[in-house]
């Protein structure tokens, strides 16, 4: 009976701890799928800035069912100085809506675009203040006209009680200092990538809209825009861009002369 006792007791024995390391496992079970739900949860919500890089926010500007002999206005504002150099890029995949034909039926080579584009602060800012076409190229049809640091603008008066912003007259074609922007083709559609947050400005209506009005105890302002047909684009938005691959070359361009 003794020994029969001892076997009893070092079988019980057995099962307690079976039962222990059972509901042990259990537990790191769960704790193991909590961590990973965490690690998952964390990682779809994580951006590079949250681990010392840089994000990139896209936004989508959608110009379809418009005229594509029209360029519509894209205007921003962008960050000073200490958010480090600016970067948009403003892009198109050459066939993406072919599906609505705005070129007609079966065309699938509609335009493509890349657009490069670096800059800080606006020209009423004291920061470095500039903008410059880093790369851009347009395929099968152009896409983009009036790139500018200082968005092309009309000044308008706002109450007509003061003078003219600078001796500006109303209806004046102008470059606004708090905005640069594009002038994008109607009927398509763009994908804009950027560092940061807030979003692009566009108008997709065919009358004049305000950016912004200014107003001061002696001066006052509204910078206006408008879009323009392809008919009027090189008198008042500039000329058709050609394609530059190469890094800053429309500024070196400029600057240098090309040797022969």
């Amino acid at each position: 009976m003794g020994i029969e006792t001892t076997i009893t007791k070092v079988v019980d024995a057995c099962n307690k701890l079976t039962e222990t390391v059972t509901n042990q496992i259990g537990k790191i079970d769960a704790r193991v799928d909590a961590a990973s739900n965490q690690f998952t949860a964390w990682r779809n919500s994580v951006q590079a800035k949250d681990i010392n890089g840089r994000a990139l926010y896209k936004q989508e500007i959608d110009l379809t069912g418009l005229s594509t002999d029209v360029f519509y206005p894209v205007w921003w504002t962008m960050p000073g100085n200490e958010a480090g150099e600016t970067e948009i890029t403003i892009s198109r995949y050459f066939s993406r809506d072919s599906q609505k034909a705005p070129f007609g039926e079966g065309v699938v080579h509609i335009a493509g675009l890349s657009l490069q584009l670096e800059g800080i602060g606006y020209i009423w800012s004291g920061d470095s203040n500039f903008m410059a076409v880093k790369r851009i190229s347009q395929t099968y049809r152009e896409t983009v006209r009036g790139i500018s640091f200082g968005m092309i603008c009309t000044a308008r008066a706002v109450t007509g009680l003061r003078p003219m912003y600078l001796g500006l007259t109303a209806g004046q074609l102008t470059n606004s200092p708090q905005f640069s922007g594009v002038y994008l083709r109607g009927g398509l559609s763009y994908s804009i990538t950027k560092t940061f947050d807030y979003p692009i400005n566009f108008s997709k209506v065919d009358s004049e809209v305000s950016m912004a009005d200014n107003v001061t105890a002696d001066w006052e302002v509204r910078w206006s825009v408008k879009p323009y047909s392809m008919a009027q684009a090189d008198a008042v938005i500039g000329k058709v861009y050609q394609n530059k691959s190469l890094a800053y070359s429309y500024d070196n361009d400029a600057r240098y002369t090309s040797k022969v």
